[in-house]
């Protein structure tokens, strides 16, 4: 099947520059000018995962889909027999000097992995792992002892750095307690930070996927955000093309793997929680 102009629009070009701090200072100046300050400090630096066309993708390098790499003596994680999917992969040599990246590991591998059911709904679920492994020279293709039930279209990833404004569904947002006026505002500068760069036709199938920053929202905030002060994110994995495939998360939309700000601080993974929004 041949895919639309627009849906291959994005792996097909590289990723427009991300709004500046000082760009992004200057529109709310312009909309909201007495809380520019406040939305600045809110703001963090995140780094996007752009999708790209590739013919081949080493087995390190990072993407999403396809099947792992891990150490030899690992065992794919499952839940009551059924093999965890295998999400994606940041290599994170790849995120040196990028702003924010002194928060992750600076060498080896992070493998996302998430159960069938965890995607099936909003709720957080137990059942997914992040690992980090070191080493990236002695991973191996990964065997599961039962096939998983899905394997997701590999695509690679380019990366680039953004600066974040809180979304306008977030707590954050909420709690100032914007009248409906100023919250339209700031809902227009947001929307123009976020679809900087990017055609008006492709809007639609283009993938937000990033690590760390803000989660960008379909519903209201994630059930961890709300529930907790010092909840962050890790990864949102969005749709995607590779060129010859389009994919999305069961009915269209967004997975997040979120953590307190210590465990991403200590680089402690193993209690990532995910949570998926449908539009």
């Amino acid at each position: 099947m041949t895919l639309r102009p627009e849906i291959l629009w994005q792996c097909d070009h590289p990723p427009p520059p991300a709004l500046t701090k000082d760009e992004i200072a200057a529109r709310l100046r312009g909309s909201l000018p007495d809380l520019c300050d406040r939305f600045m400090q809110m703001g963090l630096p995140a780094i996007g995962l752009w999708p790209q066309r590739r013919a081949e993708i080493p087995a390190t390098a990072s993407r999403f889909g396809g099947t792992p790499v891990a150490p030899p003596d690992w065992a794919w994680p499952a839940e009551e027999g059924e093999p965890l999917l295998f999400v994606g992969q940041i290599n994170c040599a790849e995120l040196r000097g990028l702003p924010g990246a002194e928060v992750l590991p600076s060498s080896g591998l992070l493998a996302f992995f998430g159960s069938e059911e965890a995607m099936m709904t909003h709720y957080p679920d137990p059942h997914s792992c992040v690992f980090h492994w070191r080493d990236t020279d002695t991973l191996v293709p990964a065997v599961s002892s039962a096939p998983p039930n899905e394997i997701f279209p590999q695509c690679a990833l380019l990366l680039r750095p953004m600066f974040e404004l809180p979304h306008p569904y977030s707590r954050a947002v909420e709690e100032l307690g914007l009248s409906s006026e100023r919250d339209l505002a700031y809902r227009d500068v947001w929307w123009e930070i976020h679809e900087h760069g990017i055609p008006k036709d492709s809007l639609g199938f283009v993938g937000f996927s990033k690590l760390l920053g803000w989660p960008s929202l379909i519903q209201n905030d994630l059930d961890r955000f709300q529930l907790r002060d010092d909840s962050r994110l890790l990864l949102q994995a969005d749709q995607y093309c590779n060129g010859e495939q389009s994919h999305h998360w069961w009915r269209g939309g967004s997975l997040y793997y979120a953590l307190s700000d210590r465990d991403l601080q200590a680089r402690i993974y193993d209690r990532c929680e995910l949570e998926c929004q449908f539009t």
